[in-house]
């Protein structure tokens, strides 16, 4: 089983992990704002303390606001000397993130069309070579899901988010059996309850994560698990080592 640490889990970071989740976009904000190396080598450190070896890079953790070349290839430098790999970029796929990507080494986005297009992001796919997989956050169905990608492409698949799968009612492990190939990566993550997004520890919620692995075995899925928790009120990193413990006895 491949795991990786999802830097957005640190969305709370930057206040003392105090926020609402109805402030993610002044969260990135100030997130990004505050970013320098210093703190890119403190974020790396403490994955690598909680013994992960690869990481998907928040994009807010080198916005293109604030990310040059210079600053890019220095990031990656970090992520190396702390023993960690950069599997995805969690974010959009544009024109600016796809530099990043390509700086600092990193395959694939996987975020929502946010301020870009289909159409768009297959032009981007098809002069670049990455991969961009579509992450699920209000669709209510396999079928919705799927639409977004209009049945996918070589380079153009689904990161399904199994914590807003729980959010919306969805049933997990029926919509990635019925996705199947499309599934080409995992923002693995429980929720407390249907109607809200209370991340919880993983097999605490209502999404059946247990079941859900279960699933991607029987579709043959063989990509990465990043595992994702943006708590309002404490530390996810408190969890960390024993949530990606808790993955590998599942696998």
């Amino acid at each position: 089983m491949k795991i990786a640490f999802n830097t957005a889990n640190l969305v709370a970071r930057v206040t003392g992990y105090r926020y609402l989740g109805t402030e993610w976009g002044a969260q990135h904000d100030k997130t990004a704002a505050a970013m320098n190396e210093r703190e890119w080598t403190a974020i790396c450190r403490e994955i690598a303390g909680a013994g992960y070896k690869a990481v998907e890079v928040w994009v807010a953790h080198c916005d293109p606001r604030f990310t040059d070349e210079k600053r890019a290839r220095r990031w990656r430098e970090i992520l190396d000397d702390s023993g960690l790999a950069p599997i995805g970029l969690a974010g959009a796929l544009t024109g600016d993130s796809a530099r990043i990507c390509r700086w600092m080494g990193i395959p694939a986005a996987n975020g929502g069309f946010w301020g870009t297009s289909l159409a768009e992001v297959l032009r981007i796919v098809a002069a670049t070579g990455l991969q961009c997989n579509f992450e699920n956050h209000p669709e209510k169905s396999a079928e919705e899901i799927r639409g977004r990608i209009e049945g996918g492409s070589p380079g153009v698949g689904l990161c399904i988010d199994t914590g807003w799968l729980g959010t919306n009612g969805v049933d997990a492990p029926a919509a990635i059996r019925a996705l199947g190939p499309l599934v080409r990566h995992v923002h693995v993550k429980d929720v407390r309850s249907a109607g809200a997004h209370e991340t919880v520890p993983l097999g605490t919620g209502c999404v059946g994560i247990a079941a859900v692995l279960g699933a991607l075995k029987e579709i043959g899925y063989q990509g990465w698990y990043s595992w994702e928790d943006e708590p309002e009120d404490r530390n996810p990193m408190e969890i960390a080592s024993a949530m990606r413990e808790w993955l590998l006895a599942q696998g």
